[in-house]
């Protein structure tokens, strides 16, 4: 009775600080890697506002990018516009600075842009208040060379709201949902126009935040494995003390006993 006593404790805090330890390492390594991403991600953006260095003309160019390599690069896109667009709903951190109260609600404007091979990519071309919608101009058809930001797709939400197509809103940028929408098969890049401009839709909105919490999650999982062994190490302690006799209800027993005598 006495060993069970001493090693169940002592094997459920080995299990316990053997998954806390676990954990910790676990986010030790998300860390690395979430630094090397921040690190790449700076690199690719420290040129933002100089000329790109690569021009996608054709599907078998797109078809190269990855994104891991290539997420947050800048390019150019050789090709035209047409007057395909969809209003996305944009979140309120992803939207210009300084604009008035009225104007801070609003939508991206997603538009088809086609390469000079005819194929086609879908290109975010700025934020525009929901006031401003109704006055929007139509796209300029001549073929162009245009500066992007290479993003890709959003995942859907448990909240987000169902898209509209029929009132042409769309709540999540999903290439395959655009592309039903307008009878395209667009891969999965998206183009986010470089720069700022003039007027609406107003480019230069892409953001360049990566969360980065590991460390704290690190420092918590290791700050509770050294709580968890300092909290058995007194119990064990203790029990040692008591030579062994140490319970949960001991000192109600004492005292029963003392008043028993009294």
């Amino acid at each position: 009775m006495f060993s069970l006593r001493v090693f169940l404790p002592a094997g459920l805090t080995l299990v316990m600080l053997t998954v806390l330890l676990m954990l910790g390492n676990w986010q030790v390594e998300r860390l690395a890697w979430k630094r090397d991403l921040l690190q790449r991600i700076e690199l690719r953006t420290q040129d933002r506002d100089g000329p790109a260095k690569r021009t996608l003309t054709r599907a078998s160019d797109i078809a190269k990018l990855e994104k891991r390599e290539d997420e947050y690069r800048k390019v150019n896109l050789r090709g035209r516009f047409v007057s395909q667009v969809g209003l996305w709903f944009t979140q309120i951190e992803n939207k210009p600075d300084g604009l008035s109260r009225p104007d801070a609600v609003g939508y991206h404007v997603l538009s088809p842009f086609y390469l000079t091979d005819g194929s086609a990519i879908m290109v975010d071309q700025g934020f525009v208040p929901l006031t401003q919608v109704e006055g929007l101009r139509a796209n300029k058809t001549e073929e162009q060379s245009l500066a992007v930001i290479l993003r890709w797709p959003d995942a859907r939400g448990r909240f987000d709201n169902a898209d509209r197509p029929e009132a042409n809103l769309f709540y999540v940028r999903d290439t395959d949902a655009l592309g039903k929408h307008w009878g395209l098969a667009l891969p999965a890049p998206i183009g986010e126009v470089a720069a700022a401009g003039q007027g609406w839709p107003r480019g230069g909105q892409t953001r360049m935040v990566v969360a980065n919490n590991h460390l704290q999650y690190a420092v918590t999982w290791f700050g509770l494995a050294i709580v968890l062994v300092i909290i058995s190490g007194l119990w064990h302690i203790r029990f040692y003390k008591s030579g062994g006799r140490f319970s949960p209800n001991q000192n109600d027993a004492s005292q029963n006993h003392e008043n028993g005598n009294s």
